[in-house]
């Protein structure tokens, strides 16, 4: 009987406690109010100059994500006051409108206030602790044509509508020089004309939207319209220069140095003009354009869209004593003399220059000294000039071979020369120095397996290749008693010589024209390889 009051009171134990479980199975209560959404883990940001690209994980339970952005820290829980605030019902995101150059602040949080659900913290973009990313330099700046740019202004433009207050004009190394306040005319127009500038020099202009850089750009300013006794500028339009115009300057030039028999003269030609350079004889017939015995002159090009044009009916006549005579700037065309100066009687000229030149066929001769009289040059240079199909009527680009002619040094700097028919450089019998090439491109410069690069034959003339590229050649290479030095010199796989050649001290990379010019045979030798960048003519690898 014990035994059945036991058992009985162990049953009604149990339900009663099993009655009480199924009543509350906790013994306290939930707040609904503390439910939170959650954050998403990490935020990944693409930036460019003006926008970024915004990804992070899309929780479910989000309706939306709240974006803040800020240029300064965020810190608090609130927004801040001045961030810009983004509304986000789906992503990757893009935050555009932002400004280059410039640290950002990024956090997203998530809500869901339909579903009456807290919004979620804060998460915020960190990249190695950092809480901020940079957008990309904005380049809001266009590239000036030569129609911008002069001897001491430079013309900028950029683009169109840009919010922008002040340009900084530095050195080309970033030394501010000084700042340039927009007015509300050059902002709407989208250019300015900064003024006041030194001739061939390099600048760098930094354009601002107050503290915020939009775009750097490097420009040069022209050379200056060397100087002269007499300087005289002709209107664009110009067709002609005959003797008499030149005849007439000279008496000027001559009266500005208080006449002196020695006397210089510049002459500007406008940019994109066609000029005919000739003299007239006593018949009326076109004859050659004659340098009066104690000028010097500067042919000149001024600074524009292209350069003008000098074209040559004769040759020129450089009789007399001269310290220089110079182009610069300048187009010559061959319109039928064959030679641009094929000098028989007796000159002395110190120097005989072609600076910043261009040469597109020529069917004899650059420079070519004939006849028995003594000719004396002290320097013939070319400096970054393009010389190209050059002696096709059979003679040398630069002919100089006689007993009674001087010359110091034959110099090229800086210049590229391609498609030459015959010698290159012809000097037998002449009493040349030294021929000095520096940082020159040659293509093709060798007319055939007959011709030379250099014949200097019989003299003792010394070759100084620095820094030349030697393309596709196929002819002989120097013929000189003299010495021939390399420094920094390299030949294409089809640079050829059948005599005559010459080591160069650069070997690789091995390789044919073809794989190290952009397009030679449209005269377009950029280089496309970077091991080579440092020699020939700095243009094709700029």
């Amino acid at each position: 009987m014990k035994t059945n009051i036991f058992l009985k009171m162990l049953a009604a134990g149990t339900l009663v406690l099993g009655m009480a479980a199924c009543e509350d199975p906790n013994d306290w209560s939930t707040d609904t109010s503390h439910n939170r959404l959650f954050r998403p883990s990490e935020i990944s940001i693409t930036p460019s100059a003006t926008y970024a690209l915004i990804e992070f994980d899309w929780l479910p339970d989000a309706e939306y994500y709240i974006l803040e952005c800020n240029a300064d820290s965020l810190y608090q829980d609130e927004v801040h006051t001045g961030s810009r605030i983004d509304t986000l019902y789906e992503q990757p995101y893009t935050l555009d409108n932002l400004m280059g150059d410039t640290y950002y602040f990024i956090r997203v949080r998530a809500e869901a206030p339909n579903a009456g659900i807290t919004n979620s913290k804060w998460t915020y973009y960190e990249d190695d602790d950092m809480r901020s990313f940079k957008t990309d330099a904005e380049q809001i700046f266009y590239t000036p044509e030569m129609a911008d740019r002069s001897d001491s202004w430079i013309r900028l433009s950029w683009q169109e509508g840009a919010e922008v207050t002040h340009i900084e004009v530095q050195t080309a190394d970033g030394t501010r020089i000084k700042t340039v306040e927009l007015t509300a005319d050059e902002i709407g127009s989208s250019q300015c004309t900064v003024n006041g500038l030194e001739a061939s020099t390099e600048y760098r202009f930094v354009i601002y939207n107050n503290e915020s850089k939009r775009g750097t750009i490097n420009v040069s300013t022209t050379a200056a319209m060397p100087d002269g006794d007499l300087k005289y500028s002709y209107d664009a339009g110009t067709i002609e220069f005959t003797q008499d115009m030149l005849d007439e300057l000279a008496v000027q030039a001559q009266a500005a140095a208080g006449g002196a028999a020695s006397y210089s003269l510049t002459i500007g030609f406008a940019a994109g003009d066609e000029i005919s350079m000739y003299g007239l004889d006593e018949n009326g017939e076109t004859t050659t354009l004659s340098i009066p015995d104690g000028m010097s002159i500067t042919f000149f090009g001024l600074a524009g869209a292209s350069q003008p044009v000098l074209k040559f009916p004769k040759s020129l006549e450089i009789g007399g004593t001269h310290a220089y005579i110079r182009f610069e700037n300048v187009q010559i065309v061959d319109d039928g003399c064959q030679y641009l100066v094929n000098q028989s009687k007796a000159t002395t000229v110190d120097l005989f220059e072609l600076q910043d030149c261009t040469i597109d066929y020529l069917n004899r001769s650059v420079v070519r000294l004939q006849s028995n009289d003594a000719k004396t040059i002290g320097t013939l240079s070319v400096k970054n000039t393009i010389i190209g199909n050059v002696g096709e009527g059979g003679y040398a680009t630069f002919r100089v071979d006689g007993a009674t002619y001087t010359i110091s040094e034959l110099s090229l700097t800086n210049s590229t020369i391609y498609n030459v028919d015959h010698n290159f450089i012809q000097a037998s019998k002449c009493n040349l120095a030294n021929i000095n090439i520096t940082d020159c491109t040659f293509y093709d410069a060798v007319g055939g397996s007959s011709r030379y690069f250099i014949d200097a034959n019989g003299n003792s003339t010394n070759v100084n290749l620095n820094r030349v590229i030697f393309g596709m050649m196929n002819g002989r290479g120097i013929r000189t008693s003299g010495t021939v030095t390399t420094l920094d010199t390299w030949c294409a796989s089809d640079c050829v010589f059948s005599s005559n050649g010459f080591s160069v001290d650069l070997t690789e990379p091995v390789a044919a024209s073809t794989d190290i010019f952009k397009d030679p045979s449209n005269t377009d030798f950029t280089l496309l390889n970077k091991d080579l960048f440092g020699i020939g003519d700095p243009r094709w690898y700029e």
